[in-house]
């Protein structure tokens, strides 16, 4: 079964194979996987059919071909309630683990480009001249108490970067970023995590903690205006803008006094 067309024919069908199969009496889930393996077929999913599909299809496919009516059962109810299966990464790769299902060869069960990272933005603020993130941040699905967490700025126009390295907070990290690095322009924030060899990153701000104020902050750095602030789609960004630096009122006044 390698096709395109057949390929979409199966992915049509097995999109039916979440709740709704679960809401089906005995003798539905029969004859429904009974017609799902005819177009699997008895040699099952091809290289191309395997390439083009999600891991969460290819384990179906894989159930419904063997037959494993209650593992596929149970691989639908895990994910309906929000208990996906854990992850291992193996020479840089990183597999889906179902003990229950036998058999299931790693090409089903590879999940490395469906991997992203876990973020959320739990407190933003200044200690002295640098800027204060605190938050989570974890690889999805591989659980791993060896895993580095990076803010990376990177500027919108340009594309430089600079990183800064985060500590160990429980329960997550925070960063300590000295924004006298930066140049002008605009500078969005990213969140990279690192754990077993595998790098994921995101833009960081959508997800935040209800308690974060999402309200501009202004900072005046030396001859730098600092703006924290987030995009209209909820990600965190700094505006840096150079400028003289003001001088005091009194000595304004006596530098324009004739002498």
């Amino acid at each position: 079964m390698g096709s395109d067309s057949t390929i979409s024919v199966l992915r049509d069908v097995l999109r039916v194979y979440d709740h709704r199969y679960l809401d089906l009496d005995r003798l539905q889930r029969e004859r429904l996987v009974e017609g799902t393996r005819r177009v699997i077929g008895e040699e099952g999913l091809s290289d191309a059919a395997r390439a083009a599909l999600p891991a969460s299809v290819r384990l179906r496919a894989f159930c419904i071909q063997h037959g494993l009516r209650e593992e596929l059962e149970r691989l639908i109810r895990d994910e309906t309630e929000g208990s996906p299966a854990g992850a291992v990464v193996v020479g840089g790769r990183i597999y889906a683990l179902y003990p229950y299902l036998r058999g299931v060869s790693r090409q089903d069960a590879d999940i490395t480009t469906e991997v992203g990272v876990d973020h959320r933005l739990d407190a933003l603020g200044w200690q002295g001249g640098r800027l204060r993130i605190r938050g989570t941040a974890a690889l999805q699905r591989v659980e791993t108490h060896h895993a580095t967490v990076e803010v990376i700025l990177r500027e919108r126009t340009s594309g430089k970067e600079h990183g800064f390295s985060a500590e160990h907070r429980e329960p997550g990290f925070e960063v300590l970023a000295d924004l006298a690095t930066l140049g002008p322009g605009r500078w969005d924030a990213h969140i990279a995590v690192t754990a077993l060899g595998v790098t994921r990153a995101d833009r960081l701000g959508r997800n935040r903690a209800p308690r974060l104020k999402s309200v501009p902050q202004h900072r005046t750095l030396g001859t730098k205006k600092v703006t924290v602030d987030f995009t209209e789609d909820g990600h965190l960004t700094l505006l840096m803008a150079t400028g003289r630096a003001q001088l005091p009122r009194r000595t304004s006044l006596f530098r324009r006094l004739p002498r």
